[in-house]
């Protein structure tokens, strides 16, 4: 019995971890959409937009993905993933990253 409930407990933890990759993956993949249309914008008008709603998209407290402009080169786009942390991509280094910082190569 203790075998079986053992086994159960380690396929629900693999879906659980799975799901959350999964879910992770397509946040990010929206993440770099947004990114594009960021860039977009920024060559089209001379500068990044103000908020999302520059770009067309209703900006909501839920997000799921959130944009702030850090100053008149540098912006971050995040996502918050499911361990109450954030998936953070950073405009200055063009990757995503889990550690929270500020702008410039040398931070």
């Amino acid at each position: 019995m203790r075998l079986v409930v053992l086994k159960v407990l380690v396929l629900l933890f693999s879906i659980v971890v799975i799901g959350c990759d999964s879910a992770e993956k397509k946040l990010m993949k929206e993440g770099d959409e947004l990114v594009v249309k960021i860039e977009k914008h920024k060559v089209e008008n001379g500068h990044l937009p103000n908020n999302l709603e520059s770009l067309g998209i209703k900006e909501t407290m839920e997000g799921p993905l959130y944009y702030v402009k850090w100053d008149s080169v540098n912006y971050m786009v995040y996502f918050g993933t499911n361990l109450g942390e954030s998936m953070i991509y950073y405009s200055d280094t063009k990757e995503w990253d889990y550690r929270l910082r500020g702008m410039g190569k040398d931070k």
